[in-house]
């Protein structure tokens, strides 16, 4: 099978403690990719089952192996900017307070003086100098307002997802545009 000279699938640890009426669960979980956005093929090997931590490991490389052969992967194709973005676009997490996907409520502490600072956030995973997956404008409470700061994170997170729907290019120049208007 072609993976672009990647190799998927991964081994992972599980130790659950015992509880009242179990034994727990003590093994080596195989988890492969199904092609589909957060779903796995997934087989737990037990130690109990196969008689030890190491034959429950060798057992689960053997497994992973054959899922490697046999098991059809191809990874989501995007030519998005941000394929994250465009995965989760539009779907609001459960802990989600700004009713708006991306924009946040939080705080920070000021670097010299130590004081606690409250803004609502507006999160870009793709920033202005191409940055991915780290790049936040904030706007404090304390200088708009709780209701004009979430505002502004808001109308600034509806921007940068106009352009990021429209490319790489189109992100960088609404930057460039943002800033010299607030300058």
């Amino acid at each position: 099978m072609e993976t672009n000279g990647r190799e998927y699938g991964y081994i992972v640890r599980i130790d659950q403690p015992k509880h009242t009426l179990s034994k727990g669960t003590h093994g080596w979980q195989v988890r492969f990719p199904t092609g589909e956005p957060r779903k796995y093929h997934s087989k737990l090997f037990s130690d109990n089952i196969f008689g030890s931590k190491e034959e429950a490991l060798e057992e689960a490389e053997t497994y992973l192996e054959e899922c490697r052969e046999t098991l059809e992967y191809s990874p989501p194709e995007s030519d998005h900017p941000c394929p994250r973005y465009a995965l989760l676009k539009g779907k609001l997490q459960a802990n989600n307070s700004s009713g708006r996907t991306g924009v946040f409520r939080t705080h920070a502490f000021h670097g010299q003086t130590g004081k606690k600072q409250e803004y609502w956030g507006a999160f870009c995973p793709l920033g202005p100098d191409g940055q991915r997956n780290k790049w936040t404008k904030r706007f404090y409470v304390n200088s708009h307002g709780e209701d004009e700061a979430r505002r502004l994170a808001i109308e600034f997170r509806n921007m940068w997802e106009d352009a990021a729907d429209n490319g790489e290019e189109a992100i960088k120049q609404f930057f460039e545009e943002y800033h010299e208007a607030v300058v």
